[in-house]
């Protein structure tokens, strides 16, 4: 399928096999990457309410709920953030919003048991006496799981990601902070997030599924648990990075346990930054004619990476300067701990838009599952000796060794994929459209 037009400012590049021009999706780049923007307003209001009604040890359950329940959304996506954009390709509106609930009622039946499992994790590993307070943020922050962010993605729509996910979060996030810096209790924060979470989720799926619990349609949801096991167990391997390393670091380096989460959340937050860029790359990538794909990953891939190296810079010089006022005044982030953290998230950066914008589109989640399973291997054994040493920086160095070994495996790959960087062969979902569409 030819890319296609978009308005506005564009770059041609010549590359690829039969020298066709890439261009940059310039206006879809730009309404994705301004999703963030309005999601760290929210996230950066939470964190210093917290740390002021909480103290050190109510962020640190908060933390470890926020890394459990990441953990836990990652697993819930179910690798639908790798196979759902290319999946819709062909597909028209009806087949799109019936695709969109067949994702959300199998993304149910995981839940049913994830959310008890995360909240238990959570409420044993927290500090003493907030055990409920990590448990509740684990449950709320798993919801993120349950976003359709992807089909958004694929539909090419961020004015509908910001209408009906960033937006209404940003409210909620705003609404649950404020309660908890007015009742000076952290709880109001996990309890009125969890709430606005469930009507967000509701109200979208209203809006734009194709809602239906006919037999066939549980089949479907069934079927792409088991069909999309592959991608789904990278997910899990990202979630075990997610949420292990904070956990590890709960057992065995419980006192610097707030710094790490402190620097760890931070580096979570630049991320979102980078998320819409390679997102947004995704679905240009995958409409690109056979000889223009080759010369889109590489501009995918190199200016994910740029803006990885800028936010990695930004991490590591300023969150030092800003600590004390992000953390009101209950913890102190050195510099050794950001510098890693910045690397970490230049190396993210570099892993995540090899994963998206090249292994994906060409259909090769046995790549995506090993480099994947290195990073998380890695940054568990890291974790749990590194900190006896140097502590906190002991724990940001696993998380860098983590995504240096994910960005090998994908580079020693990636020198093998020649034919397929030329012409992908994408493998999805066996997922039947409904009587009357196409695709």
């Amino acid at each position: 399928m030819a890319a296609p037009s978009e308005a506005g400012t564009r770059l041609a590049v010549t590359g690829g096999a039969g020298g066709r021009a890439s261009v940059l999706p310039w206006r879809r780049l730009a309404s994705f990457a301004g999703l963030p923007v309005i999601s760290l307003a929210g996230s950066l209001t939470v964190i210093p309410v917290i740390s002021s009604v909480g103290g050190a040890q109510g962020w640190a359950a908060v933390a470890l709920g926020q890394a459990l329940g990441t953990g836990a959304a990652t697993v819930l996506q179910y690798g639908w953030g790798f196979v759902g954009p290319t999946t819709m390709v062909g597909l028209d509106a009806p087949a799109r919003a019936h695709l969109l609930w067949v994702s959300t009622l199998s993304r149910l039946l995981v839940g049913a048991v994830l959310f008890p499992v995360a909240a238990l994790a959570a409420a044993l590993l927290a500090p003493a006496g907030h055990g409920l307070l990590a448990a509740l943020t684990a449950v709320a922050l798993g919801t993120w799981g349950m976003s359709a962010y992807w089909f958004f993605v694929g539909t090419g729509r961020p004015g509908h990601a910001a209408r009906y996910e960033t937006v209404p979060r940003l409210v909620v996030q705003l609404a649950a902070a404020l309660a908890a810096l007015l009742t000076r209790d952290p709880l109001w924060y996990p309890i009125l997030f969890l709430a606005g979470q469930v009507a967000t989720i509701g109200w979208l799926t209203v809006r734009l599924s194709e809602i239906s619990f006919s037999r066939r349609t549980w089949a479907e949801a069934v079927g792409a648990l088991r069909d999309q096991r592959a991608a789904a167990a990278t997910d899990a391997v990202v979630a075990t990075l997610s949420s292990v390393p904070t956990s590890i670091m709960a057992a065995v380096a419980p006192a610097s346990l707030a710094v790490f989460a402190a620097g760890d959340r931070v580096q979570r937050l630049a991320q979102s930054g980078i998320q819409p860029l390679y997102n947004a790359f995704q679905g240009w990538v995958s409409e690109a004619p056979p000889a223009g794909v080759g010369s889109r990953m590489r501009l995918a891939v190199g200016a994910t990476s740029c803006a990885g190296v800028v936010a990695g810079v930004a991490v590591a010089l300023g969150l030092p300067v800003v600590d004390h006022w992000l953390f009101a005044g209950q913890l102190e982030v050195g510099h050794w701990v950001s510098s890693v953290f910045g690397l970490a998230l230049a190396l993210w950066s570099t892993s995540s838009a090899i994963t998206f914008d090249v292994l994906a589109p060409a259909g090769r989640t046995d790549v995506i599952l090993r480099s994947t399973a290195a990073c998380g291997l890695v940054a568990i054994a890291g974790i749990a000796v590194l900190p006896r040493i140097w502590g906190a920086a002991g724990g940001a160095t696993a998380v860098l060794l983590a995504q240096l070994a994910a960005v090998v495996v994908q580079a020693a790959a990636c020198r093998r994929m020649t034919a397929p960087l030329s012409a992908p062969s994408v493998t999805v979902p066996s997922l039947t459209a409904p009587p009357g569409t196409s695709g």
